[in-house]
């Protein structure tokens, strides 16, 4: 087992309404949607849900801006201000305490 918890982000229709209002076409958001629903993060190991909270607020602001930068990667489309409260309306998350590695070959970071 690894020595991390995951959170599993989804979106809401809201972030999906903000979308539209980038010049994405609704064909582009079907596409991207498809592609890539929903993410997950491996975050520091947690025991408890109250625990995958308190780390999801901390860490919050990195992942808003890696969603945010993998479908509209022109930033100056993203909202002034992304803060906790706009996250939550924008995505569900889904904590993961245990996460174990059944893959066979070694884990290497790949490029965004």
């Amino acid at each position: 087992m690894l020595n991390r918890s995951a959170v599993v982000i989804g979106h809401e229709p809201a972030f999906y309404g903000w979308l539209k209002t980038t010049g994405k076409s609704g064909d582009d958001i079907e596409t991207l949607r498809q592609a890539s629903d929903r993410m997950v993060y491996l975050i520091p190991a947690c025991h408890f849900s109250e625990e995958i909270d308190e780390v999801v607020e901390d860490l919050f602001q990195e992942i808003f801006v890696r969603e945010l930068r993998a479908w509209q990667p022109n930033e100056s489309h993203w909202p002034d201000t992304a803060d906790f409260a706009l996250f939550t309306r924008w995505f569900t998350v889904d904590g993961v305490q245990a996460v174990d590695d059944v893959g066979r070959s070694t884990i290497e970071e790949e490029g965004d």
